[in-house]
């Protein structure tokens, strides 16, 4: 890592019931431990739950001489979202352009209207198609940009699994952007004027991330290729004035129409070459300009892009769901050793694959258990409604909504989709709700259970409980929830009032585990055939058993299997 490490580990799970401390480790141990971490180079140790003054005097006097570990920068230029980073190193990485309302009125309409299953959609089609980064631009005439930008990045970021690149030129809007996305973000675009570099530069020493950087300046777009690549150079210079590093620069050289000047390409091309050899520094190019004007612009595009991987070029904004572009793109990388054992070649060529259909109304072919594993609220509804011509409301339920549900969840479990993903796609099911229950006959509307939750007395958080309703709702569950920091007594009397099989219970804090099993002794005390669940961040399985309840839920999908065990 290029920062320091620190690692504060615990000594023990921390003592909710007044017991010895026995199930504390002793400092001895503890500082064995914590020798481990220092020869493998962490830089900074502590103690947390379960560790005293004494742990920590243990700590000190033992590694007191210790010396700081060295801090080896490291010269990856990577961006990340909430779950991994992509690396330009090896290989010219796509970034998608679709997400762009120039030249597109469906998606200007959808920007307009916050029509956000639209742009779910395309970028869903673009991740399919190979892009590995999505750019962003929400640039249309009259809208609020500050908003509407961070709300389409969001969205999507939320929705999908690929880091984005925030494209204005509105840096109120590229601010708080970079401010709200989760991850290190592709910011495009800084160039070469003052006032430029004046403007992005302290939003990415402040926020973080890698600006994409235009070689023009004041004077415009130089002809020449040592024009542009001394533009380079000063942006770089700029750039260090405010602690930004080389490694969080792309350089864009510019991609000019050859219709209009058949030397732009070559220019182009060797002004790559310079940035890269003697700046050792990345670079990126958008290659739908050089075929403006002239017949067949994606063959052309495809030959460029060959061209310019040969140049050495780093990533490439193009249109994912060309088949020729893409396919230059993949022989390209594998033909310039970029591609070890043409391992990306393979997977993405080999099967023929047949080429992306875009229409202007995506919704034709879109199933409801697509639109629900998107995470497309505003599509599932409208689904919903024309299956309901032809079809049983629960016939909808069990056939494309609780499957749908079932491979999120099971994703979920194995690590492959995330908690955005997760709750976008509850929200989905929750839309196509809406729509059946306003057709349910009074016997169709039987849920499968009714099911108490809460928050137990003392703890005020309720995200994961929320997160638990959502999840049973969708699976035809009727959840009354009694809200967080809710006494044992109210939940005994709201269990008795529902006549429930099932209480779920959610704690966060260690504190108020003493009022959870509180809460469950008084349930099994009054009502014995009632089941108690429990579930959150300070529980685990053995724990759960130890206050006496009946199951232990570790996530929202282990919650509705309880429930589903209960009621069959």
């Amino acid at each position: 890592s290029s920062l320091p490490i620190i690692v504060q580990p615990n000594a023990g799970l921390p003592d909710m019931f007044g017991n010895a401390e026995d199930q504390y480790i002793s400092p001895e141990i503890f500082s064995d431990l914590i020798g481990s971490f220092l020869d493998i180079g962490v830089h900074i140790v502590g103690g947390c739950c379960g560790s005293t003054p004494l742990h920590i005097k243990t700590v000190a006097e033992r590694f007191y001489d210790r010396k700081f570990p060295k801090i080896d920068e490291k010269e990856l230029t990577a961006v990340s979202n909430y779950s991994h980073a992509v690396y330009l190193k090896d290989r010219t990485l796509a970034i998608g352009e679709r997400i762009n309302p120039t030249g597109k009125p469906r998606l200007k309409r959808a920007i307009i209207d916050k029509d956000f299953d639209y742009a779910i959609k395309e970028a869903q089609d673009q991740i399919d198609a190979g892009a590995e980064i999505l750019d962003v631009n929400v640039g249309v005439l009259g809208i609020d940009e500050v908003n509407m930008l961070t709300l389409m990045v969001n969205k999507i970021s939320s929705a999908t699994d690929v880091p984005i690149q925030i494209d204005t030129s509105n840096t109120d809007a590229m601010a708080v952007a970079m401010r709200y996305y989760n991850g290190k973000p592709l910011v495009n675009s800084v160039n070469g004027k003052k006032e430029s570099m004046e403007s992005v530069f302290p939003l990415l020493n402040k926020y973080g991330g890698v600006v994409v950087a235009l070689t023009l300046d004041e004077k415009g777009i130089p002809e020449t290729a040592e024009e542009r690549f001394e533009i380079a150079k000063k942006i770089i210079d700029s750039a260090e004035k405010y602690g930004i590093k080389k490694k969080n620069i792309i350089f864009d050289p510019l991609t000019l129409a050859v219709s209009s000047d058949s030397k732009s390409a070559e220019v182009t091309l060797k002004a790559i070459k310079l940035i890269k050899e003697k700046l050792k520094a990345k670079t990126v190019l958008g290659i739908s300009n050089i075929s403006f004007g002239l017949p067949s612009r994606e063959m052309l595009n495809a030959s460029f892009l060959s061209m310019a991987i040969s140049a050495g070029l780093d990533a490439v904004i193009l249109n994912p769901l060309s088949k020729l572009v893409m396919g230059s793109l993949h022989s390209s990388n594998a033909l310039c050793g970029n591609d070890e054992g043409f391992s990306d070649y393979i997977s993405a060529l080999a099967d023929e694959p047949k080429e992306v259909v875009k229409t202007e109304k995506p919704g034709e072919s879109l199933t409801l258990k697509k639109a629900v594993i998107a995470g497309m609220a505003e599509k599932s509804a409208k689904i919903t409604k024309e299956l309901l011509t032809d079809n049983e409301p629960m016939s909808i339920v069990d056939g494309h909504l609780i499957p749908a549900l079932d491979e999120v969840g099971i994703g979920f479990e194995l690590g492959k989709v995330y908690l955005p993903q997760l709750l976008m796609s509850a929200e989905a099911v929750k839309a196509s709700f809406e729509i059946i229950k306003k057709s349910f006959s009074k016997q169709q509307g039987k849920t499968r259970g009714r099911v108490v939750v809460a928050t137990v007395e003392g703890d005020i958080h309720d995200i994961g409980k929320n997160i638990v309703k959502s999840m049973l709702e969708n699976y035809m569950f009727d959840v009354v929830d009694l809200g967080k920091d809710v006494p044992a007594e109210e939940v005994l009397e709201a269990a008795l009032k529902e006549s429930t099989k099932l209480v779920g219970l959610s704690a966060l804090m260690t504190t108020t585990v003493p009022n959870m099993e509180k809460t469950v002794r008084l349930i099994k005390s009054r009502l014995p055939e009632c089941k108690v669940m429990v579930g959150g961040a300070v529980l685990t399985k053995e724990i759960a058993k130890k206050i006496g309840a009946d199951m232990y839920a570790r996530d929202a999908m282990a919650s509705v299997r309880c429930a589903m065990e209960i009621y069959g």
